[in-house]
C-alpha cells in the first residue's frame, strides 16, 4: 500500500503519545504507516502495526555533540527511515547532504524534503528548482544508495495550513519529475506529496497513482483523523485538529 509518514512534531504529552499509539493499534488496516514522533517517545511507540521514523538526524556521528542524536543511535532503536531537510529545522545544504549520507550509511530510509516558493511556483519555475535541489543530492551520493533515498515535495508556503496544491498541478509536476529522474538516472525515484493536506483532499491525493506517498502534518496530530482515513470512514464533519480530549 501506498505509504503515509506521519509527522508528530512537537505537540504530545506522554499521555497523549500513549493514547495516540493505542488508538492506531487499534485500527484494523492495511496501509503501510511510518509514524515520527518526537525523539524522547522513539522507544516507546514501537508497534507491529506501523514503523517508526526520526523527525530529524544529527549530521555527526557518535561523539559529545550535546543535545544531537545521531544515525546510528536512531539505527539502535530500529528506526526505519528518517525526515530530512525540513523547512523548520534551518539547515545548510551540506548539512542536510551530510545527514542524507549518514542515514543511507546505517540502512535507513532517507526522505529528503525540497520546496519551492510562492513566487517559483507561480512563475511555474518549481519544476526546475526542484530538479536542480535532487540533481545537488543526487551528483553526491552513490547509485547503489539510490533506493533508500525518497523525495518529499512540501511547498513551503502550504505547511501548517488546509490549503493544497490542485492534484492535478501535483501530478504534472511530479510526472515531469520523474520522467527527467528516469532518463538521467536510470532509476524510479518515488516521489511523496505534503502541505496542506486535511480531510477535504487526503483521499485524492492518496488515490493518484503518479504521488507514490504523504507526508502528513497537522491532518495526523490527532489519532482520530488518522484512523477515520484508515477505516475509509472520510466523514468530514468528524475530524478534528485539537490535540487534547
Amino acid at each position: 500500500m501506498k505509504p503515509l509518514i506521519c509527522n508528530l512534531k512537537m505537540e504530545h504529552s506522554l499521555q497523549d503519545i500513549l493514547k495516540y499509539k493505542k488508538e492506531l493499534e487499534n485500527c484494523v488496516g492495511s496501509y503501510s504507516l511510518i509514524v515520527c514522533p518526537p525523539f524522547c517517545y522513539l522507544p516507546i511507540m514501537h508497534s507491529k502495526y506501523y514503523k517508526i521514523g526520526a523527525q530529524d538526524v544529527s549530521c555527526y556521528g557518535n561523539g559529545s555533540y550535546t543535545g544531537k542524536v545521531s544515525a546510528q543511535a536512531l539505527k539502535s532503536l530500529d528506526v526505519y527511515g528518517v525526515l530530512i531537510g525540513h523547512s523548520e529545522i534551518e539547515d545548510s545544504f551540506e548539512s542536510k547532504l551530510k545527514k542524507l549520507r549518514r542515514v543511507v550509511s546505517e540502512g535507513m530510509q532517507a526522505y529528503v524534503l525540497i520546496s519551492d516558493t510562492k513566487e517559483e511556483h507561480d512563475y511555474q519555475y518549481s519544476y526546475v528548482k526542484l530538479m536542480n535541489k535532487i540533481r545537488a543530492y543526487l551528483s553526491r551520493v552513490l547509485p547503489k544508495d539510490y533506493k533508500k533515498i525518497t523525495f518529499v515535495y512540501e511547498p513551503s508556503w502550504l505547511i501548517g495550513g488546509n490549503e493544497t496544491l490542485l492534484v492535478d498541478e501535483i501530478v504534472n509536476l511530479f510526472y515531469q519529475l520523474k520522467k527527467e529522474l528516469q532518463f538521467e538516472y536510470k532509476y524510479d525515484f518515488p516521489l511523496f506529496y505534503g502541505g496542506g493536506i486535511s480531510s477535504t483532499n487526503i483521499q485524492e491525493l492518496y488515490d493518484n497513482d503518479v504521488i507514490d506517498g504523504l507526508l502528513l502534518g497537522n491532518f495526523c496530530k490527532r489519532a482520530k483523523n488518522l484512523v477515520k482515513f484508515l477505516q475509509k470512514d472520510n466523514d468530514s464533519t468528524q475530524f478534528d485538529t485539537s490535540i487534547h480530549n
